[in-house]
């Protein structure tokens, strides 16, 4: 009987197909398996001995009898190898002289393989901008995404990440020179599913939709990467990234001409006015501009707070603690400020307020009655506020 190639796919979900079989790495089977049958795939045409073997993949450093565990899940593979190729004459992974070999007799097609062999083409070829889209198109997933926390894994997949971040680089001035945006939101999009924290890419995304015309949807792209970024590294977009917001949010073709009177309409709050200004961190530096210059002619008083969550106990608070108590403060102070005071997130554990009308005594009442009604609201809470109130110093 003729064999069939074994495919393997490593980027994304590893898999196996052998005609029409497919095993994969969702299933219930054991990691220790998956970790083998990945790792010898990867040194295919080398003889692994045992204790390598153990030593790259072993479950658990503590085992009594790490050899015999060894011996039970090589057993165990070579059975699931069977169940893919439905031929037990067709011996996948092999034992030699104390070690243990992948059979190079079987012709196995990787999408790894495919991935680099692309990347090398490149410099050499005059249809660059298709090669790229066919190595993003075959990077799915980050190298072994379910082996992740491997340590013989983790450099491999910072090695392809790297690759596809570089083929990104290259081919989106080319796609942006052809007009084809469609393909660049696309490949971003695809892209931004694998490494979600990419600002790089972001403003890559941002770009192509800004050139096919889709304003709305950069100011969502964008501010869905804000949140992220905040909520997870406690920083706020790059200087490009707001400069990208600002150009979707202004940018208005010279023939879409509006009334005078309907532009001054959707100026106003299209919905009842409930607590508190609270707004992007751009557009408070933008209000807090304006009053710097308004207060050097009228001499009004205006002063900011920047509020500090602060662990109570001197140690870590979880991520997912701080969002929690800096959303409950943010919907405390939105209830408690003036409608007219402003309130924006400048960090991760972060508020900046604006006191309009208050000086400074007045100002660090407010603060302090805020922060002590919060912390009876709260009060196990793992952080606690730390208040800093400074007036606005008037622009020159």
């Amino acid at each position: 009987m003729e064999r069939n190639v074994l495919h393997v796919n490593m980027f994304g979900t590893f898999s196996l197909t052998y005609g029409e079989n497919q095993i994969t790495s969702v299933s219930n089977r054991s990691k220790l398996i998956w970790n083998i049958l990945a790792y010898m795939i990867c040194h295919r045409g080398e003889l692994v001995a045992t204790e390598d073997l153990i030593s790259a993949v072993g479950d658990s450093p503590k085992n009594a009898n790490p050899a015999g565990a060894m011996r039970t899940a090589i057993f165990r593979a070579r059975q699931m190898l069977n169940d893919l190729t439905g031929d037990e004459d067709c011996k996948l992974l092999l034992s030699q002289n104390g070690g243990y070999m992948w059979n190079p007799e079987i012709p196995v097609v990787l999408d790894i393989d495919r991935f680099e062999q692309i990347v090398n083409q490149l410099d050499d070829s005059e249809n660059e901008t298709e090669l790229c889209l066919e190595a993003l198109s075959l990077y799915r997933g980050k190298f072994l995404s379910m082996q992740s926390s491997e340590f013989w894994v983790m450099p491999m997949q910072a090695y392809y990440q790297n690759l596809s971040d570089n083929l990104l680089d290259r081919v989106i001035p080319l796609l942006e020179k052809e007009g084809r945006h469609a393909e660049g939101i696309q490949i971003c999009r695809n892209a931004l599913q694998i490494e979600a924290f990419s600002e790089k890419t972001y403003q890559y995304l941002m770009r192509f939709l800004l050139m096919a015309d889709q304003r709305d949807e950069v100011i969502k792209v964008y501010e869905d990467m804000s949140k992220l970024l905040l909520s997870t590294f406690g920083i706020m977009p790059d200087q490009e990234s707001r400069a990208l917001y600002r150009e979707a949010l202004f940018a208005v073709q010279s023939s879409q001409t509006v009334p005078p009177e309907f532009a001054i309409e959707q100026l106003k709050e299209q919905e009842e006015v409930k607590g508190t200004l609270v707004c992007d961190y751009d557009f408070f530096k933008i209000l807090y501009q304006a009053n710097a210059r308004a207060i050097l002619r009228s001499g009004a008083a205006v002063h900011t707070a920047v509020l500090t969550l602060k662990s109570k106990k001197n140690k870590d608070v979880s991520q997912n603690s701080l969002n929690i108590a800096m959303d409950n403060l943010e919907k405390h102070m939105s209830g408690l400020l003036r409608k007219g005071d402003v309130i924006t997130r400048c960090s991760g554990s972060q508020f900046i307020v604006m006191l309009l009308s208050a000086d400074y005594e007045n100002s660090v009442k407010v603060c302090q009655r805020f922060v002590s009604s919060f912390e009876k609201k709260y009060p196990h809470s793992p952080v606690y506020i730390d208040c800093f109130v400074q007036a606005i110093t008037p622009s020159v």
